[in-house]
């Protein structure tokens, strides 16, 4: 009895210190906000606030007060969930039992409901001497969405009392709170245990697809010292009529992941009905109690006024765009189009660039052009697969379209669609932009002119140096020199490039190549690039506009059309001359030596020599050549080449000859050899390989020689490389006898100072003897005729005729036979001389009597 009375002292006691503490009976009990508290003015000067920070506390005993330091509610469809916290202080030694202290919500109805420690404060039983400590309460208080005029009331046990429940004091939420963090105010809480600051950014609205969505920006900023995932928490977007939807988080903030420190906006969508009233919402936080299975509210924020986005962007602008808390911009940079089989062929640039302070994937975006008509067409590109931008790291993206020319080529749009979401998570994906195309035909380039091209790799100055069209077989060889220079002030790195020719709509693609000369990759600031795009054509087409595109791996480097017309001759270098190859590892010189004409009956033979002077330092593979022969009238004469398959040493000559057969009619006075350098892949072919096209052309004036046959072979004949002096010549024969001994004596010298092809010259020995009759020996340099000086070649000759013969003379005629013609180089008579016989003792004056050297032929010649 003695310790019931002593309780109750206490109690009353307690409650005459409370009843003289001021501000417990209602909003009389709320000390108005000053200085760094949140603030609001309303129409009315009503000054709305967000904190409960200068509501007096309330004394619970002598050293243990209490004070209601933030109260929410969150509407379910079983009855809206208030939760509130009181913060208790004890400022003894000694612990407080919280058992002997409980509090009640009054709502503005009047209904009384004793609140509940949620399950993380439930173990909380006492506060410690010389502490501070917050506990969370939860009570279901029906239909209210409103915590303005609540009453949370105290209490501790007096047996005395009824119900053994003495209120101790109220606390009276003022009508002027806002549960939600005002617009525009950061609020630290905790998420998942982390500390943070946040803040509701923006709301905008979207009108898509007849549909209508709304998106809030949430920005949160880690204030801990560990990374902050998804809490799992759950986002809901409440009207100011009280509807709420959930919100899900957008695909472009896909990664919920903030390093310590770290700034980051989050993004959230719903889909709101179209009558919605967007004044005044706000974005509201819960949580899932699972020990209660309530949703319970973390934080709410009034949202800005609501935005109605666009997704137009004019033609130029530049759209910044979020993706994952870093700002990227997107910008069509450039439009060009061409017309090609009732199309609209389309080019795009596209610069995206990083401008946030971390790396950043972009989203493997969907891109198609959209006409006012109505109609899509999509954009297929690859950038977009694993793009990483570093920060400031900037991109430009080649991409290209076909959109029928029936449609309006002037109003249409690039529109960039993010991809659905990957885990089928239902996300809403809306366009990122509609970038308005602005109309511009793509520009001519003309021959020799410099046009400005920027992408990927840099900014460069490009010239179409020259525009070929020449022989190749029975079509045309179109070839497109071009000049790259680096007009940017670092180095540059050109990547592997293809290219893609079209003569107006014929796409030559197939047999497209690119030879960059000396394979040149690097350039630095100013250095140029020379390079070579060529393609079969039919040679009867006409065409009036050529279109080069370069491409590297990843899309197109460059796009340039002329009107100007390909060159289909070349002005010829002055007969005599010679002109150089550049090539890395196959420099050389290139005259001509010797041109003439080998003439037949029906057609004649044009052959040509030409001296390439290795200007290497070291064994290499010259350059593989191809040629043509050009009359002044304009036909073209493929040319065989002839030329060594084997190294050339350092400063060693090459000797290549070209020939081909041409209609005896044809004027071969005034020739020109076109001669350029075989290619094949992409790369400079190698002799004996076979060509595909040919590069760098140059066209010679040739002195085409008439052979002079010579009178004295003793002063000796050409057949390069070889030389031939015939010192002297003899014939006999037993008179009465069928068989007639030649025998000649000569020197032949060699030039080796040239390596050569295989050698297609014949050297054809003609006898005529005194009846006219002629005899022919074809000979063989090397083995019928061996070098050296005061050589002996024999033969014997047969005839009938012979047997009545007495004397006379003989002509020896020389001619060089080069596939079937011939050129006579000269010829010399000589005496015969006939010997008597001895008397006969044998019956072999008849016989075949050939005698040769180690040199010699032994077989006999019949008459012609």
């Amino acid at each position: 009895m003695h310790k019931r009375s002593k309780a109750y002292v206490l109690l009353l006691l307690s409650t005459f210190a409370v009843s003289q503490f001021p501000g417990f009976t209602g909003s009389a009990a709320y000390a108005a906000a000053a200085g760094t508290a949140a603030v609001k003015t309303t129409a009315a000067a009503v000054t709305e606030i967000s904190t409960l920070a200068k509501l007096s506390p309330m004394n619970l005993g002598a050293s243990f007060s209490v004070k209601l330091s933030d109260a929410r509610v969150f509407a379910q469809d079983g009855g809206n969930i208030l939760t509130y916290t009181l913060t208790y202080t004890n400022s003894s030694s000694t612990s407080v039992n919280l058992v002997n202290y409980f509090s009640k919500v009054v709502t503005t109805g009047g209904s009384v409901i004793k609140g509940t420690a949620v399950s993380a404060d439930s173990t909380v039983k006492k506060i410690a001497g010389k502490e501070t400590k917050s506990i969370t309460y939860y009570a279901n208080i029906g239909k209210p969405v409103s915590v303005k005029g609540l009453k949370i009331n105290m209490y501790g046990w007096n047996f005395s009392a009824a119900n053994y429940e003495q209120r101790i004091g109220t606390f009276t939420v003022p009508s002027n709170y806002s549960a939600a963090a005002l617009q525009g105010e950061s609020r630290k809480t905790e998420l998942g245990s982390v500390p943070v600051t946040t803040q509701a950014s923006s709301l905008q609205i979207y009108k898509y697809n007849g549909k209508v969505y709304a998106k809030v920006g949430y920005s949160i900023t880690n204030l801990g010292t560990r990374v902050l995932s998804d809490p799992g928490y759950s986002m809901y977007l409440k009207s100011s009529g009280g509807s709420v939807f959930t919100l899900a988080l957008d695909e472009s903030s896909s990664e919920y992941k903030i390093q310590p420190q770290q700034k980051k906006t989050l993004y959230f969508m719903t889909e709101i009905p179209a009558y919605m009233n967007t004044s005044k919402m706000e974005l509201q936080i819960a949580k899932l109690d699972e020990g209660l299975k309530l949703y319970l509210p973390v934080a709410s924020y009034s949202l800005p006024a609501s935005v109605t986005a666009d997704f137009t962007v004019a033609a130029g602008a530049v759209k910044k765009v979020s993706v994952d808390s870093n700002v990227v911009d997107m910008q069509l940079k450039s439009a060009a189009v061409y017309a090609e089989n009732e199309n609209g062929i389309w080019t795009y640039q596209f610069r995206v660039k990083n401008t946030g302070s971390t790396a950043v994937t972009l989203p493997a975006y969907g891109l198609s052009v959209k006409s006012a008509e109505g109609y899509s067409f999509p954009v297929t590109t690859e950038a977009f697969n694993s793009l990483t931008l570093k920060p400031l790291e900037e991109k430009l993206i080649e991409l290209t379209a076909s959109v029928p020319l029936e449609l309006a080529q002037d109003t249409l749009q690039l529109q960039v669609i993010p991809p659905a979401a990957a885990d089928n998570s239902g996300k809403i994906v809306l366009p990122v932009a509609y970038f308005k195309i602005p109309y511009k035909l793509e520009s001519i380039t003309h021959i020799t002119s410099e046009a400005s091209v920027t992408n990927n790799y840099g900014t460069f100055g490009v010239t179409l140096q020259s525009l070929q069209r020449l022989p190749w077989g029975d079509e045309d060889l179109v070839q497109a020199k071009l000049s790259i220079r680096n007009s940017t002030s670092k180095t540059i790195t050109l990547p592997k490039l293809t290219g893609i020719l079209k003569a107006d709509l014929n796409d030559l693609t197939s047999s497209t190549q690119v030879v960059v000369d000396n394979d040149v990759s690097i350039l630095a600031p100013g250095e140029s690039a020379q390079l070579t795009v060529l393609a079969h054509i039919p040679y009867t087409l006409d065409y009036s506009q050529t279109k080069i595109i370069l491409q590297e791996t990843s899309g197109q480097f460059l796009s340039l059309s002329t009107t100007d017309g390909a060159v289909t001759s070349l002005s010829p270098l002055a007969a005599g001359s010679s002109f150089k190859i550049t090539a890395a590892g196959k420099k050389a010189s290139i005259q001509e030596r010797l041109t003439t004409v080998y003439t037949g009956s029906s057609s004649k033979t044009v052959y040509s020599e030409v001296e390439m002077n290795s200007e290497e330092s070291r064994q290499t593979n010259l350059a593989r050549l191809y040629a043509s022969f050009r009359t002044a009238d304009g036909q073209y004469f493929e040319a065989d080449v002839n030329q060594s398959e084997l190294p050339t040493g350092a400063a060693g000559k090459t000797l290549v000859t070209f020939s081909a057969n041409v209609p005896s009619t044809v004027d071969t006075s005034t020739l020109q050899l076109y001669i350029g350098q075989g290619v094949a892949g992409g790369k400079l072919a190698a002799a004996g390989t076979e060509a595909t096209g040919y590069v760098n052309t140059t066209a010679l004036a040739l002195n085409v020689k008439t052979v002079t046959p010579q009178t004295n072979l003793s002063s000796g004949i050409s057949v390069f490389p070889y030389t031939l002096a015939v010192n002297a010549s003899s014939s006999s024969l037993t008179a009465g006898t069928t068989n007639l001994t030649l025998s000649i004596n000569y020197s032949l010298t060699q030039d080796s100072a040239y390596q050569t092809g295989a050698y297609g010259h014949k050297l054809v020995l003609q006898f005529i003897d005194p009846f006219g009759q002629s005899f022919e020996k074809t000979l063989t340099f090397g083995t019928d005729l061996i070098t050296g000086s005061n050589s002996l070649y024999t033969t014997t000759i047969s005839s009938t005729l012979f047997k009545s013969l007495n004397g006379g003379n003989y002509r020896l005629r020389l001619y060089d036979e080069f596939q079937g013609q011939r050129i006579e180089l000269g010829s010399q008579i000589y005496d015969i001389t006939v010997i008597q016989p001895a008397s006969a003792t044998n019956d072999d004056k008849d016989k075949d009597t050939d005698s040769s050297t180690s040199t010699g032929d032994t077989t006999a010649d019949s008459a012609s």
